[in-house]
Formats: C-alpha cells, sequence, structure tokens
C-alpha cells in the first residue's frame, strides 16, 4: 500500500490463509479457517475463525445449533500513521475477539427464526483526540454483548413480515452512539408481480454521543421512524412507477450530534429497465 501525502509513505502486508469445511453426519458442519498477516511496519500476527453448526430435522423445517469463535487483527492506515491531519506514526495495531452462540428455527418454508448473542472484545481502537488533534489508542477495552432475533413470516401468500431487534450492552471510549434497544420491522403486501407496497418501522433506543465542541459526552434521545413505498410495474415489468414516504410523521431526531437529519421526504418517480 502507498499514499503520497507529504512525502511518499508505503508498507506492504501478506497475508496468506486457509480455509476449511466439513460437512459431517445427522447435520453436523464445521468451518474453520486461518490467516497469517505479514506487516512490514508491525511483524507477523495470526488470526483464525471456528464455525461449527448442527442442523437437526424438525417437522416440515429443521432446528440448527450454530456458534463462532473469532479474532482480528486491524493495522492503522497510512493516512493514521503519516497523514497531515494527525498522524501518529507509534499507532498499535487493534486486536479483536467475538463470541457467537445461537439458534435457527425453520418451521417450514413460511416461517423462520433467528436468536443470537454476541460477544466482543477489542482493545487498543484507533481513535481522533479532537483536543489534541492526534490520532491514539485507546486505553480501555471496548466490549459489547448482547442478544439479536430476527423473524421472517409469510402470513399468507400475499403478506410478509420481517421483524428484528438487538439488544446491546457496552462499555468503553469506543461505544458512542451504540443504542441498547433496537427495532426494525417491515410488513410488506404482494398480491401478485405487478403490485408491491410496504410500511416500515424503525426504533433506536437512548444512546451516547460525544460533543467535540463542549468536549463531553451527551445522552440523545430515543426515536421512531415509519416510512411507507407502494411500485406498479406495466409491460413484463420492464417499467415501473413509484410513490414513497419517508419520515412520515415528520419526526425531529438525533442520530450524530452537530448534524441534522431529514424530515418528511415525498419520492416519486419512474424507471425503465431496457
Amino acid at each position: 500500500d502507498q499514499a503520497d501525502l507529504e512525502q511518499t509513505e508505503q508498507f506492504t502486508l501478506t497475508d496468506p490463509y486457509v480455509n476449511l469445511v466439513w460437512l459431517g453426519p445427522e447435520g453436523l458442519n464445521l468451518n474453520a479457517g486461518a490467516r497469517y498477516n505479514f506487516h512490514s511496519e508491525y511483524g507477523a500476527a495470526g488470526v483464525y475463525q471456528i464455525n461449527p453448526s448442527w442442523s437437526i430435522p424438525a417437522g416440515q423445517g429443521y432446528v440448527k445449533v450454530l456458534g463462532s469463535w473469532a479474532t482480528s487483527y486491524i493495522t492503522p492506515s497510512l493516512v493514521q500513521l503519516f497523514g497531515a491531519f494527525g498522524a501518529n506514526p507509534d499507532l498499535e495495531p487493534e486486536r479483536n475477539q467475538t463470541f457467537e452462540a445461537g439458534l435457527e428455527w425453520k418451521g417450514s418454508d413460511n416461517f423462520r427464526l433467528n436468536i443470537l448473542h454476541f460477544n466482543r472484545r477489542e482493545e487498543d481502537a484507533v481513535l481522533f483526540d479532537n483536543a489534541n488533534f492526534l490520532y491514539f489508542n485507546t486505553e480501555d477495552v471496548f466490549r459489547a454483548r448482547g442478544i439479536e432475533g430476527e423473524i421472517t413470516w409469510f402470513v399468507t401468500e400475499a403478506w410478509k413480515l420481517e421483524a428484528n431487534y438487538s439488544f446491546t450492552e457496552r462499555e468503553g471510549d469506543a461505544a458512542i452512539r451504540i443504542p441498547k434497544h433496537k427495532i426494525n420491522t417491515r410488513l410488506g403486501y404482494q398480491p401478485n408481480d405487478r403490485l408491491k407496497a410496504w410500511l416500515s418501522y424503525r426504533f433506536t433506543g437512548k444512546r451516547t454521543d460525544t460533543d467535540f465542541i463542549l468536549q463531553e459526552d451527551v445522552s440523545l434521545d430515543a426515536f421512531s421512524l415509519w416510512d411507507a413505498r407502494v411500485a406498479y410495474s406495466w409491460l413484463d415489468n420492464r417499467l415501473q412507477g413509484f410513490l414513497g414516504i419517508t419520515n412520515i410523521f415528520n419526526t425531529e431526531y438525533t442520530e450524530v450530534i452537530g448534524f441534522q437529519t431529514p424530515g418528511r421526504n415525498l419520492l416519486m418517480g419512474w424507471s425503465l429497465r431496457l
């Protein structure tokens, strides 16, 4: 990798890897891999991932037990090391570990449910210090753990419901803008190949952001957003007209301190596939 900054800077990275897949009897599978990084600035380091799963027939569907254990090694970029804005040639690589375990249940072709527990640990994360205008490695260890759930349900041939929920507990300097609760849902209606319509809802819970002017953390309020869209096609689905509205209730909210967010928007248009 090379960049023309105040002067030409470069480093080389070679990372051979191997990945193995074993399909065992009675639905037992294993996916495992390893990668070895040779970095001209930081030397050598290895990472790996192991993903076992076991699928058990259940009625018209199955129940799958799955897990994952993975490590990662992220070296700073050339801009962070040698750039003109806040560069720090003494940065250390970031190291992460992630554990996941979950269940997937497919009751039939019409219903699927996933539940997953995750636990992530990050060390030496690279952050930017606005007061001193410098990239640095945080001394805090960033942790994120929680549960994610997802459901897909074809209620009828025309109606489809999709929803997911995440609960996250986080600790450390790098934990800003991560809500404890987050929900996304979408209800779709498609009675034929021509007409499609859907209504979506998104909830983002309270979270913390950093006000870099005041140099302090600020709590951001939770918010909910509703969107809707309808589309109709002609000429064997080559011509499509659509009408959509985002932020239906014109909700005022903040995603990132200092940046505006859009209010209610009406979208209308056509698309032609030749």
